[in-house]
Parts: C-alpha cells; sequence; structure tokens
C-alpha cells in the first residue's frame, strides 16, 4: 500500500473509531444512561442497524433531543447524543457498572442513582441471569399504584413476566428466563416512586419468608 493509500486508511479507522465510542474518557454518567433509558431508548430499540457510524448533524440530534427532553443542560444533551448513537450502532444498553443479580439487593444509595429525574421511573440493570425462575422484590410503593415493569433482554426482546403484585408489605414480581443473558428492568409509575430496597432471587436462592 502506498503512502496515500496508508494514511486514507488510518483516517478512515479513526473516523469509524471516533464515531463508536462516547468523548468522555471515563464513560458517560449513569444519570444519563438512565435518563436515556427511561425515556429515549424505548422508541429506539427496534432502530439499532450495528452500522460502524451513525450520520446524524450535531445540530439535527440536538433539535431531536430537545423537542421531545425538554430544556435540558448542553452537556446532558451531548450525553443523550452519544447513547443514541450507541444504541443504533451497537444494539445494545450502555453499560452501567451496576448489576443487582452480583450485589444481591439494593439499598436506597444505590437505587437513587437509577432513578428518573421526575422521579416516576427506574431503569434496573439485573445482570447476567442464567435459566431458571427468578423474583424480583420491590419495597418503597404505595398500595394500589399503577406500575408499568418491562424486563429487557440484551438483544431488546421482551422477557415475559407476571406483573407487579402486593406481598404482604412488598411487592413482587415473577419472571423466567429461557436462555442464559443479560437483563434490565424498565419500572414506570403513575406518579412520583421512592424505591427503598430491591432484591433479586434466583435459581438456588433460599425463598424468603414473604414468599
Amino acid at each position: 500500500m502506498n503512502d496515500a493509500g496508508a494514511s486514507a486508511s488510518l483516517a478512515l479507522l479513526a473516523i469509524l473509531s471516533a464515531s463508536a465510542v462516547p468523548a468522555h474518557a471515563d464513560g458517560l454518567p449513569i444519570g444519563s444512561a438512565v435518563l436515556f433509558s427511561t425515556r429515549c431508548a424505548h422508541c429506539h430499540e427496534g432502530e439499532c442497524s450495528g452500522r460502524m457510524s451513525f450520520l446524524l448533524a450535531a445540530n439535527a440530534a440536538d433539535q431531536h433531543i430537545r423537542r421531545h427532553g425538554g430544556d435540558l443542560p448542553q452537556e446532558t444533551v451531548q450525553d443523550l447524543a452519544d447513547l443514541l448513537r450507541y444504541t443504533k450502532e451497537r444494539c445494545a444498553f450502555y453499560p452501567i457498572p451496576l448489576t443487582l443479580a452480583q450485589d444481591g439487593d439494593w439499598g436506597r444509595n444505590t437505587l437513587d442513582r437509577l432513578r428518573d429525574p421526575d422521579g416516576t421511573a427506574y431503569f434496573l440493570p439485573l445482570g447476567h441471569l442464567e435459566s431458571g425462575a427468578y423474583r424480583l422484590w420491590m419495597d418503597g410503593m404505595a398500595p394500589g399504584m399503577r406500575v408499568c415493569a418491562e424486563l429487557i433482554a440484551a438483544d431488546f426482546d421482551f422477557v415475559r413476566h407476571e406483573g407487579v403484585a402486593p406481598s404482604g408489605e412488598r411487592q413482587g414480581l415473577r419472571f423466567q428466563v429461557e436462555e442464559p443473558t443479560e437483563v434490565f428492568m424498565r419500572l414506570r409509575t403513575q406518579g412520583p416512586i421512592v424505591l427503598t430496597r430491591v432484591e433479586l432471587i434466583g435459581p438456588g436462592s433460599a425463598a424468603r419468608s414473604s414468599e
């Protein structure tokens, strides 16, 4: 390859690499990833293509985000644009460095980081789950509160579940994982909610007294 061809190849590689990785050296903020996953992702999960580049002018992306997201700080708008590009190119949720399956249960300190800014939604990365039956326990919901729970696999397919149901002072959700996969939970409510504890019970785990 001549010098001109080599230079062109290096330039192309640089462009592709830059388009696939967010500009933040230490990764995007968890708050921005939660905001995107609760408000934006459900409209874009079916649009991913696995392309190496996502051609959308910055001003067009900004206009789209502000039209649907309202008056957001420019830094957040840039984060959401990076997350939109990541979702479309990788066909995956942006990785959040928290895993419920690994931790076992989360209290307020962790859950508050996974709460949408308006307080009506949560995005919980459950982690890589093996095949089997699971139950998710949640504390903090008011009795009778209407809840929409979505369990989403790594390929954006939905995981079937029986819905959120009360069990004593807690709320429980049963679901079955057919094949090992990453699973995420998007929880939406009719009004503000503050979860105080979430626990995942999986195959082989000791049953809780509240079951």
